[in-house]
């Protein structure tokens, strides 16, 4: 099972007053290897969870790198790797800095960026919304984003956007000194930076839906 990303940008867009951004990629990932040490909040690809997911171009038309689910790493160099310092942690909400986003695909491209946000608690989840202030694709010289299938041609430039995270969570921040063996979902959007998209630096939401197949 995967997950494809359907995010909201016209809403999201309209919502920041962002008429001049251009959607250019979507990401989605599910059963990511989520922990706690006590500072830095970690979703990753390794682990005992078979993480899953794709990310997409909007440039064109839609088209996915999909990243079938437990074939992350195997026998290739894709990996999802998320991260981020928590502070003035409360017993319902922290704040979110040095986000990192590292998205390798099948033979070693990558999405890397920068983020900070901030969690809420409810209900034994924990969701975390967030804006991605600089982000871009290092590609290795084939010019093409692969997942374990699918593939598309890697954008140039520098992007901004938005991270949301919903982990399911018997224990909060609060209520212990580290917690392991977390199950996370993340989902984001990339957009081209304009004089007017700045204005969405200011409100890091992320609009989202999810639809499993």
């Amino acid at each position: 099972m995967r997950i494809h990303t359907a995010l909201t940008a016209v809403a999201m867009l309209s919502v920041a007053g962002v008429a001049e951004a251009s959607l250019v990629s979507t990401f989605g990932f599910t059963d990511l290897n989520a922990s706690w040490d006590g500072q830095t909040f970690h979703a990753l690809s390794l682990g005992s969870l078979p993480t899953g997911g794709d990310v997409t171009d909007h440039t064109v038309a839609p088209s996915s790198a999909t990243f079938e689910s437990g074939l992350i790493g195997v026998q290739n160099f894709a990996d999802v790797n998320f991260r981020m310092d928590l502070s003035n942690i409360t017993a319902n909400s922290a704040d979110a800095t040095s986000g990192r986003i590292v998205i390798r695909d099948y033979d070693g491209d990558v999405l890397s960026g920068s983020f900070e946000g901030t969690w809420s608690y409810q209900f034994g989840f924990g969701f975390f919304d967030g804006y991605i202030s600089s982000a871009s694709y290092n590609d290795a010289g084939d010019g093409l984003f692969e997942g374990t299938s699918g593939a598309w041609a890697t954008p140039d430039g520098q992007y901004i956007g938005a991270i949301s995270f919903l982990v399911e969570m018997p224990e909060w921040f609060s209520d212990a000194a580290s917690i392991d063996l977390l199950n996370a979902s993340a989902d984001g959007m990339l957009v081209t930076p304009s004089p007017s998209s700045l204005a969405m630096l200011g409100l890091g939401g992320l609009v989202a839906s999810r639809r499993r197949r």
